[in-house]
């Protein structure tokens, strides 16, 4: 079952209010809010999204069917709240490239499961995601991968 983005534009506000605030240890060590910057509107967007992180690198995953990671293929900055910081990074969004896609998708489920649901992926018994699905929607995700700044 997938959930509906009109579903999470409803959650979004409360979650975005939480990673702001003093209670963000609750949900901080693996959801971040995203600050993009529209390259035609100039406006920022802030959304809060599942993360995993390894050294320097963050990295997200989003639906094909949302917009801000448009904001980022070619590479952009981006500001994040991370464990209640602000850091800055430059993202980049990857997009149709299955193999890439299917192999970070894996690792990004393995270690956050409960995701799997967003993207209508089932697990197996050791809640590793089964690679049928995995593969339908290694062309229905976008990669997004920042590096953090190193003066943050």
């Amino acid at each position: 079952m997938k959930i509906s983005e009109q579903l999470l534009k409803r959650i979004n506000p409360f979650v975005i209010r939480l990673l702001k605030s003093r209670f963000h240890g609750l949900a901080s060590k693996d959801i971040m809010l995203i600050t993009v910057t529209g390259r035609r509107s100039g406006r920022s967007y802030t959304r809060p999204v599942s993360y995993v992180q390894e050294g320097d690198t963050v990295r997200c995953l989003s639906s094909t069917t949302t917009a801000w990671w448009k904001n980022l293929e070619g590479g952009a900055p981006v500001s994040l709240r991370l464990r209640g910081r602000e850091v800055s990074g430059h993202g980049e969004a990857t997009r149709g490239e299955p193999k890439r896609i299917a192999d970070a998708l894996t690792a990004f489920l393995t270690r956050l499961p409960r995701d799997a649901t967003y993207y209508d992926i089932g697990l197996d018994a050791r809640q590793v995601p089964i690679a049928a699905d995995v593969e339908r929607a290694s062309n229905e995700v976008v990669l997004v991968e920042i590096a953090l700044d190193p003066n943050d």
